[in-house]
């Protein structure tokens, strides 16, 4: 490439800043360009429907200026987010440990086993009022559905990351006399670290589908239960900018996920 540049009588170096920024421009292209066609479809079908039915882009950008004005949005954002961190942070930090020794140790994954595989396949929502009768209607009801929610998920992938790792490093640092904790510390949790990350992922994913469950039935704010009351209201605009700003939670929430993980881990967290 640097010969034919020099061929033709043209510098080789500023090609190069041009083609990467570029390429560093193309995904960022590329998510305007699926916003401008889920816009001009979403304005399309609202032109054929009704505003309470399917409410067009701008009558949905009104409400979210309404409700940011009013501080509905703002408070029920906060609120759902202390919810979900709080309740996922609790699922990981009792999740991943547990399953990192599950993993690792036979005879601990003979007896946890039979209740993951239990209660995995219980929803969360089945336990609500148990939860309510235990917790009360407050918050605590609401972070144990989402404890409860994302620990099986963690538990789960990080286990299963445990498990798989090649044992050839974890036999070379035992016969050069490490400890079974250095083991697990310095060489099986390095190698765990890619199947940890997406468990965390998937169960945040799965915090914000218990936090609005929760909020639909038991709560009188949050983010769920305004999307609720937009629905008996008929307030579809309403409902619509709850559906908006719950997804926007979840990107930024992952993407700041993603961030951490990748300054903390390196190389070990991979490309996720």
């Amino acid at each position: 490439m640097t010969a034919v540049f020099q061929a033709e009588g043209q510098p080789a170096g500023p090609a190069a800043p041009r083609l990467a920024t570029g390429a560093s421009l193309a995904p960022w292209a590329t998510y305007g360009g699926v916003l401008a066609f889920t816009l001009v479809v979403w304005t399309g079908l609202s032109m054929v429907t009704s505003p309470w039915f399917f409410p067009s882009p701008l009558e949905t950008a009104k409400a979210i200026v309404t409700l940011t004005a009013t501080g509905e949005l703002p408070g029920a954002i906060g609120i759902s987010y202390f919810r979900i961190l709080t309740g996922w942070s609790i699922g990981c930090v009792l999740g991943v440990p547990l399953a990192l020794v599950a993993g690792r140790v036979r005879f601990v994954r003979m007896l946890v086993e039979p209740y993951v595989n239990f209660f995995r396949f219980v929803p969360p929502i089945a336990f609500l009022g148990i939860a309510i009768l235990w917790f009360g209607i407050g918050e605590k009801s609401k972070i144990a559905i989402i404890v409860y929610t994302s620990l099986f998920t963690v538990f789960m992938n990080t286990m299963a990351g445990a498990m798989a790792i090649d044992e050839t490093p974890s036999r070379a640092a035992l016969s050069l006399g490490a400890s079974r904790r250095q083991v697990l510390t310095k060489v099986v949790l390095p190698q765990t670290i890619p199947a940890i990350i997406v468990g965390v992922r998937i169960g945040m994913g799965f915090s914000f589908m218990s936090v609005v469950a929760a909020e639909l039935i038991a709560a009188d704010e949050g983010i769920g239960y305004m999307i609720y009351s937009a629905r008996l209201f008929v307030q579809t605009a309403n409902a619509f900018a709850g559906i908006i700003a719950l997804g926007l939670m979840g990107l930024l929430a992952d993407s700041l996920l993603r961030l951490a993980a990748l300054r903390l881990f390196g190389r070990h967290a991979l490309a996720f």
